[in-house]
This record gives C-alpha cells, sequence and structure tokens, in this order.
C-alpha cells in the first residue's frame, strides 16, 4: 500500500512539473499592436509611419517563400536604411527561416550600404532580432535598445 501511495505521489509530481515545464501553447502576438507602439516611439530618426510598404513587396526584400509568412508588416527608409519587418510564420520551421533571413539581410545591408551610406552600418550592427514561436521581428532603428524594449514586451 505504501509502494502504491508513493507512486501515485511521483506520478502527480511529474505531471505537475511537466504542465509547467513551458511546452504549452505560445504567446500570440498582435503584430499592429507592436507595429503601431514600434512607429510611434523615439527609436527612429523618421516618422516610421509614413513609410509602411505593402507586405508583398517584403518577400523580395528578404528572399522568403510567400507560403512561409501568414501575415507581415513592413516599414521601410531607403534614406535612413531603417526599417521593420514584423511576420508571423505559417508554422515554427518557416519561423526559423525567416530570422535567418532576416539575419543574412542585415549582413548584407552592411556590405551594400558601407560604400556610400556608412552612417547606417552602426544601425545594422545593431539590428534587433527577434523569434518567438511563429513570430518574427527585425527592426532596424538609430536607438536599438528603444527599439528592443518595444519588441521585448510584445514578444518575450
Amino acid at each position: 500500500m505504501k509502494k502504491i501511495v508513493i507512486c501515485m505521489i511521483v506520478l502527480g509530481l511529474v505531471l505537475t512539473l511537466t504542465a509547467c515545464g513551458g511546452g504549452g501553447s505560445k504567446k500570440d502576438v498582435d503584430l499592429d499592436a507592436l507595429a503601431s507602439e514600434l512607429t510611434a516611439s523615439a527609436a527612429f530618426t523618421m516618422d516610421m509611419g509614413q513609410y509602411a510598404m505593402q507586405p508583398e513587396l517584403a518577400a523580395p526584400t528578404y528572399g522568403y517563400d510567400a507560403a512561409d509568412v501568414a501575415s507581415a508588416k513592413f516599414f521601410y527608409n531607403n534614406g535612413s536604411a531603417e526599417e521593420i519587418f514584423l511576420a508571423q510564420a505559417s508554422d515554427e520551421e518557416a519561423a526559423a527561416r525567416l530570422e535567418q533571413l532576416c539575419e543574412d539581410r542585415t549582413a548584407n545591408q552592411q556590405t551594400v550600404l558601407s560604400s556610400y551610406n556608412p552612417d547606417a552600418i552602426p544601425r545594422l550592427q545593431n539590428a534587433v532580432i527577434a523569434r518567438s514561436g511563429v513570430y518574427v521581428a527585425l527592426v532596424v532603428a538609430n536607438d536599438a535598445a528603444a527599439a528592443q524594449t518595444v519588441v521585448d514586451k510584445y514578444m518575450k
């Protein structure tokens, strides 16, 4: 009888620990609210809200397969090299691919802009790239710390 009670207690503890293990559902990110707060923030040298681009333009810019993205927000200012790319991927594997493409983009932009817009290089070096479940964010801003604070509010 003692062994049965001990086994029941151990089983209860295992189930409790498994339930708290973080393997549950991922946090949903409100991309509209995140985009709104980022564009309204002082992290950028320009009013990024006026640089909203059609989400379809993000696919050729970042080189992703449209099937990988369920929805996206895209803001880009070529003059300051500041940008915001927020996406809900179709699944976590697609999110991992998007995250890698964001890293590739910032590295490529550093190479491209180094000859004619060297002021943009620190922004690109400090770009905020974040992933939470199926959500991916890339923010290239003048104040990376301020942008990171906003992104963390939604994606952590």
